[in-house]
């Protein structure tokens, strides 16, 4: 289950990033990195175009930090 800050879904709305997107980067994303703070880095690249979802696993959810485009 994905669960979205309110950051996050500020994020995603501000910066035109569709859910389903975000929805795909967390289930097959392109590449994974570890970022800041425990935290997973989710690459998805989409249409010549890559966006970032920053998230955290607690037990079987995902909780969605924040998402923008690029790396």
């Amino acid at each position: 289950m994905l669960i979205y800050t309110k950051h996050a879904k500020d994020r995603a709305d501000f910066r035109d990033i569709k859910e389903i997107w975000i929805e795909h980067a967390i289930a097959k994303p392109t590449r994974l990195k570890d970022a800041k703070a425990g935290r997973k880095q989710a690459i998805l690249k989409l249409n010549g175009e890559v966006i970032s979802v920053i998230y955290v696993k607690d037990d079987n959810n995902y909780v969605i930090v924040t998402v923008f485009w690029g790396e």
